[in-house]
């Protein structure tokens, strides 16, 4: 995926579209929180991973020159696979009144 993203024009970078579909969702509709539900349990940080370095880097109220920003910052991030996130947020997804945008991730590795 680096390769792909540091190789790839941006109208077909898989990395560049998934988060200028991320900031269309959050800014215009709303959705302040995404999940990223990986199917394979080899997975199970992958989420975290996200977490750590969109919310982290991302969650700014200001820019580079120290402006206040008049956009969402960037969404939440809920995630985890299978069983785990089953009772923990899957219910919120299904059942609550928040819009939840859902990407789902597979490995490529399969022992």
């Amino acid at each position: 995926m680096d390769k792909h993203f540091s190789t790839t024009a941006p109208e077909k970078n898989l990395p560049v579209l998934l988060a200028l579909i991320g900031i269309w969702y959050n800014n215009f509709f709303g959705a302040e929180t995404e999940a990223i539900l990986p199917y394979d349990q080899y997975m199970h940080r992958f989420a975290a991973y996200f977490q750590q370095g969109n919310m982290e880097s991302n969650g700014k109220y200001v820019d580079r020159n120290g402006n206040a920003v008049d956009y969402q910052d960037w969404p939440n991030y809920l995630g985890e696979p299978g069983t785990n996130g089953q009772h923990a947020f899957y219910q919120l997804i299904h059942q609550g009144t928040k819009m939840v945008t859902v990407r789902f991730h597979r490995s490529g590795y399969h022992p």
